[in-house]
């Protein structure tokens, strides 16, 4: 073990960036021992944040030119212009930073029974009795004592023995982690951790949700319930955690995604807004997003205070 510590790139005090930069260049000079492969897997495991560096260094490595062969975890490939400038090491490393997303105070309207609602930002942690909940960007929620009512958007719920939430014509009694998304016309639930059980409102009917499971309702048509695949069940769970995953997603999504959370505004031209990243960003850092993309795409950037232009 205290060899393995000794070879390994992530040391203890490397910010994730930095220790991802590290174990992206030691992939490319071959393949790892076990026990560097070992370390790499732990690293990766230890924090959300982790696989995110991962894959921004990953891709950007990629793109200028420097990646031979990676072994261990794999990331998808990131579609670029035929042509790519070279990518010096010092903008490699400062193109691969990234930073801790904020967490806003959700607007509260009354008191008993209280509205609370978000702008263009997550909410930080409601505590209720039994749990917390934690507000999409536009989204309004209703609490109360015993329930709370997801109005709109979406939620992120860390529940325990006694929480209930509503959504539609759904009720939830959550224990562990569920994401609800609510609008006039669909009710879509995620469980992403423990067990959710759920009945529809005016029957005694109860079902019973695993981690990776979702169950969507759409009007009054009955629920309908699939299994998620991991990646896909991460991607979903991102934005709880203050992260954007992307898979092979357009320019123009990602900029129409960054731009509902953040005031300062992301302009892709249209000879660069079909182009397609992956990786997974902060989404109140629309900077870490358009200095990566200008990295791959060999793209240019104009920046103001209010804006990030990308031609």
């Amino acid at each position: 073990m205290r060899r393995d510590a000794r070879v390994s790139p992530t040391l203890a005090n490397a910010s994730p960036d930095e220790a991802a930069a590290g174990w992206t260049a030691r992939l490319d000079k071959g393949p790892l021992s076990a026990g560097e492969q070992q370390a790499l897997q732990h690293w990766l495991e230890q924090d959300i944040r982790h696989k995110g560096a991962f894959l921004r260094a990953k891709a950007i490595w990629h793109a200028s030119g420097r990646l031979a062969a990676l072994q261990g975890p794999t990331a998808p490939a990131v579609a670029h212009p035929a042509t790519l400038p070279a990518l010096p090491r010092r903008r490699f490393f400062a193109a691969a930073a990234a930073a801790v997303a904020l967490l806003a105070v959700p607007k509260r309207q009354g008191k008993a029974n209280s509205l609370y609602t978000t702008a263009n930002a997550l909410s930080a942690p409601l505590s209720t009795a039994f749990g917390t909940i934690t507000l999409d960007c536009y989204s309004k929620l209703k609490m109360g004592l015993e329930s709370s009512r997801l109005v709109s958007g979406r939620c992120c719920v860390l529940g325990r023995t006694g929480m209930i939430m509503k959504a539609g014509e759904l009720i939830f009694a959550p224990q562990g982690r569920l994401l609800l998304s609510c609008t006039p016309s669909q009710v879509v639930a995620t469980a992403v951790s423990g067990t959710v059980r759920l009945r529809l409102h005016h029957t005694n009917d109860w079902w019973t949700l695993r981690a990776g499971a979702q169950i969507t309702q759409n009007g009054t048509q009955a629920p309908e319930m699939r299994s998620l695949m991991p990646e896909e069940l991460d991607a979903q769970n991102a934005w709880s955690l203050g992260q954007l995953e992307v898979h092979d997603e357009s320019m123009a999504s990602i900029a129409s995604t960054f731009n509902r959370y953040n005031q300062r505004q992301v302009h892709v031209s249209p000879a660069l807004a079909s182009h397609r990243l992956t990786g997974v960003f902060t989404l109140t850092r629309p900077e870490e997003f358009a200095a990566t993309a200008r990295t791959i795409l060999g793209a240019k950037l104009a920046e103001t205070p209010q804006t990030l232009s990308l031609y």
